[in-house]
């Protein structure tokens, strides 16, 4: 658990935010499984909405922004920055595409929204007075972030290069790494397995969950969906789900809970 009050170190996950066409369904349904609370911006900032745990935020919620094509229901992880313009362009060098490059929003932070080269969106997040999250590890705050990846060894390669990490592979069947800061986790890898059919690269977020089972039957009785089985891994009680609106997440309820 832990409560964050400073802007986190460069290359390490520091936000997250759903991309939804329909804010108001969305804000019901995450309500419904985290008990957030939320607080919603001025037209000066598209009204974004910022989720919280208590008094600290956890995540960010938005709709389509005046003249952007239409884009199914995601959640994107941010990575901390210390010039996000510098940053995007060191990622565009190394074969990502900027979809919005690094812009300043106001006194909060700058902000840039990129594709990787095997098609995943990422951004970056500059720290101004919006240090991103400032909760993790407990119910209703991220615990994890993981890429599923068509191509896992090049995204190994693009993030370790951008990020300075190291990437090591998880032992077992599957292919997945993990990304480091020295002995730091930062996030995992994976191979889209051929099996899932068309599914669409993506980085996906882990919420710490009290109780995995139960968070999942309130997320299904409130629109979302429980994709597969749920299952204890030596991390916790994980289930994959999607959201009233379509988006893919997964809840983790660590062991000692």
């Amino acid at each position: 658990m832990a409560t964050h009050t400073k802007a986190k170190p460069a290359g390490t996950p520091t936000w997250v935010d759903l991309l939804t066409p329909d804010t108001e369904k969305a804000r019901a349904f995450y309500h419904a499984i985290f008990g957030w609370q939320y607080e919603v911006s001025g037209p000066e900032f598209g009204r974004y909405i910022t989720a919280r745990v208590g008094e600290r935020s956890a995540a960010g919620i938005v709709g389509p922004q005046p003249g952007a094509a239409a884009a199914p229901a995601a959640w994107t992880t941010y990575f901390a920055s210390a010039d996000a313009r510098v940053d995007t362009a060191h990622a565009v060098e190394l074969g990502a595409k900027a979809l919005f490059p690094a812009m300043e929003v106001g006194p909060l932070g700058s902000m840039a929204t990129l594709a990787d080269p095997t098609g995943a969106v990422f951004g970056f997040w500059q720290a101004g007075r919006h240090i991103g999250t400032q909760i993790a590890n407990e119910p209703g705050a991220t615990a994890w972030f993981e890429l599923y990846s068509p191509d896992a060894k090049r995204a190994r390669a693009f993030y370790s290069a951008l990020l300075g990490a190291s990437a090591d592979p998880m032992p077992g069947g599957m292919e997945y790494y993990v990304l480091k800061h020295g002995e730091t986790n930062l996030a995992g890898i994976m191979q889209i397995d051929p099996s899932w059919g068309a599914f669409a690269a993506q980085w996906m977020p882990y919420f710490a969950v009290a109780h995995a089972d139960q968070t999942a039957a309130v997320a299904k009785s409130n629109g979302g969906k429980v994709m597969g089985r749920i299952e204890d891994s030596p991390f916790g009680r994980v289930a994959a789900l999607a959201d009233s609106t379509g988006a893919f997440f997964k809840i983790v309820q660590p062991p000692a809970w």
